[in-house]
């Protein structure tokens, strides 16, 4: 066969095989939510288009971003409040935005989305053996909040050690290449329709209070701050510095 005739019939080829390839599945993460400000008017810019970049599922419906100080909590980069899970504030100081944005989504999708078997599934993943789920100087939730901002950051394929401490928080969540795929997995599937969930039925009841929320580094003195203590000379914290990190991540 002349070169000509096979290079046409390698290109035929080719084309016949792109149209009949599957067309990529829109929304395959799950549902996103609309994103509007304080005022119910939808947000543009820089916030929606992380949303819509975000690799992770969220909800349906509506979320309320607020870029303004927590309130009671100023020195917070950011926070979600548990009675209100479907506003999140992000500090207007906060140094890294979209990291702080996904942090507080990791905390609304455990509210509105998460049951207790999918906590207990990421506690056996991390290797968290002690109860509760709010509890502890560095609670479950808050690493898993730190999981979710790296997953929807991402994606299922871990970052190089490098980028893992994306967030920049004090939390030190150090996932293992399994980890973090068998945890960004859990969230596809338990926030995507067509992989099982959204779940239905009331989550269970969570405490009242915001979770302690951020992205912080250590202090110059070299004193662990306060969950939400940014770098800069703040007030003196309203909460306690934390511990040393105990949780036996890979």
């Amino acid at each position: 066969m002349p070169a000509a005739s096979a290079k046409l019939l390698v290109s035929a080829v080719a084309a016949a095989i792109l149209l009949a390839a599957p067309a990529p599945v829109q929304g395959r993460v799950g549902p996103k939510p609309t994103l509007v400000d304080q005022r119910g008017k939808r947000v543009s810019g820089a916030p929606a288009r992380w949303l819509r970049q975000s690799r992770m599922p969220l909800f349906r419906g509506r979320l309320k971003l607020v870029r303004a100080a927590c309130p009671a909590r100023p020195q917070f980069s950011g926070c979600v409040y548990t009675r209100r899970p479907r506003r999140v504030y992000v500090s207007p100081g906060a140094r890294n935005p979209r990291a702080v944005a996904y942090h507080e989504m990791g905390h609304s999708f455990d509210l509105v989305v998460m049951r207790t078997r999918h906590r207990r599934a990421f506690k056996r993943t991390m290797g968290l053996r002690r109860s509760g789920w709010y509890q502890g100087a560095i609670s479950p939730s808050e690493m898993f909040a730190e999981a979710y901002a790296l997953c929807a950051r991402f994606g299922v394929a871990r970052p190089a050690a490098k980028k893992l401490g994306y967030t920049g928080s004090v939390y030190g969540y150090r996932p293992s290449r399994r980890q973090h795929r068998v945890v960004c997995r859990l969230i596809l599937r338990v926030g995507t329709p067509s992989r099982g969930g959204p779940v239905s039925g009331p989550p269970p009841a969570a405490p009242p209070g915001a979770p302690p929320v951020t992205e912080q580094v250590a202090p110059p003195t070299g004193t662990a701050p306060a969950p939400g203590e940014q770098t800069k000379p703040q007030p003196k914290p309203l909460l306690p510095g934390l511990p040393p990190l105990p949780l036996p991540l890979g």
